[in-house]
């Protein structure tokens, strides 16, 4: 999972850096039911900030903790 994400965040950076301040405002609705870390209205920032967030929500659920 390390080196999906890791390709996934190197494709994000190349493509972040060549996007303007006022394309990373814009944004649309999006249904809240499709996934935990949507809300109704995303910027562009937001859907920038996705993956990550995905990544670190299931890498949470699929770590073993030793139990006491």
């Amino acid at each position: 999972m390390r080196s999906s994400l890791d390709r996934v965040i190197t494709a994000l950076e190349a493509s972040l850096e060549t996007e303007h301040d006022a394309a990373l405002r814009r944004g649309m609705n999006y249904p809240t039911t499709w996934e935990p870390f949507f809300t109704g209205y995303m910027t562009l920032a937001d859907l920038y900030r996705y993956p990550t967030r995905h990544f670190e929500f299931h890498r949470e659920q699929l770590t073993l903790t030793d139990a006491k």
